[in-house]
């Protein structure tokens, strides 16, 4: 198994990355800190990993997604397995380079462009997943303003919104996989403080937050390498998982999903 995991250097990324590890899993690493990616990969290989690979990426930009999908093209013969990983949460509001909001960029954008610019190699690797990790923590969705150009920017609003999108788009894609030997899911860690998720956020609710006790990072990364490893799921299109159990999906509607794939894909590019 071929496994491209995205911020796999830190929190629950580098927790799947080490559970697939274990499992003889070939890892790419997609990751911003090519250095910290080279330092995780000499681990990985001790963990049983028979090879890894190191990928410089922006999940926030486009263009390194592109580069990203072209050198995995000409690099890999197959991608079995998609975690769709890298997020951010952040304290203001902040434009990337593309001219989008960071939160929205990051969390949303990365995951569903990455995922359309790696469909050829995982279609040709067919039966091959895609796993997106989520969030219980969702909601606050505007359609109208994705972005916060007219509400006033709030970081957890924010958040919560690119995870509602996560799971919407997820539906999404999963229906145009239908039948393709590609399954698209998604997943919820729960809160796991080990994440260094809290670090872009203001310093209030870091401190908020700095007290906090919640989940380890096995027990956050668990359902997601199982999603991605596990004959149990073999098959399995279209879900949203807690824990092992699917969980009903309160961000789900055929007008609603599509409406914002159409938002988020260029006219005319359709998975």
């Amino acid at each position: 198994m071929i496994a491209l995991i995205t911020g796999p250097t830190s929190g629950i990324g580098l927790q799947i990355a080490r559970e697939l590890a274990a499992q003889g899993a070939h890892l790419v690493l997609a990751c911003r800190d090519a250095a910290k990616g080279r330092a995780v990969a000499d681990e990985l290989r001790r963990l049983g990993a028979p090879d890894v690979q190191v990928r410089q990426f922006d999940a926030a930009s486009a263009p390194s997604i592109e580069a990203l999908a072209r050198s995995c093209a000409a690099d890999f013969r197959r991608i079995d397995v998609l975690v769709n990983n890298a997020g951010v949460a952040q304290g203001q509001r902040r434009v990337t380079s593309d001219g989008f909001e960071l939160t929205f960029a990051t969390n949303v954008l990365g995951y569903h462009r990455l995922s359309r610019a790696l469909l050829p190699q995982l279609r040709g690797s067919a039966p091959a997943r895609i796993v997106t990790v989520a969030s219980t923590f969702a909601g606050d969705l505007d359609l109208d303003d994705l972005q916060f150009t007219r509400r006033p920017y709030d970081e957890l609003q924010a958040y919560a919104q690119s995870k509602a999108c996560n799971r919407l788009l997820t539906w999404a894609l999963a229906r145009r996989l239908e039948g393709s030997g590609v399954t698209a899911n998604a997943m919820a860690p729960g809160f796991v403080p080990q994440t260094g998720l809290a670090r872009g956020l203001s310093p209030d609710l870091q401190r908020a937050y700095a007290g906090r006790t919640g989940r380890s990072l096995q027990e956050g990364a668990d359902t997601a390498v199982w999603l991605a490893s596990s004959d149990d799921v073999t098959g399995v299109n279209g879900r949203f998982f807690y824990d092992r159990r699917e969980r009903l999906c309160e961000f789900r509607g055929t007008a609603l999903e599509e409406r914002l794939w159409r938002l988020v894909t260029p006219e005319g590019d359709d998975a």
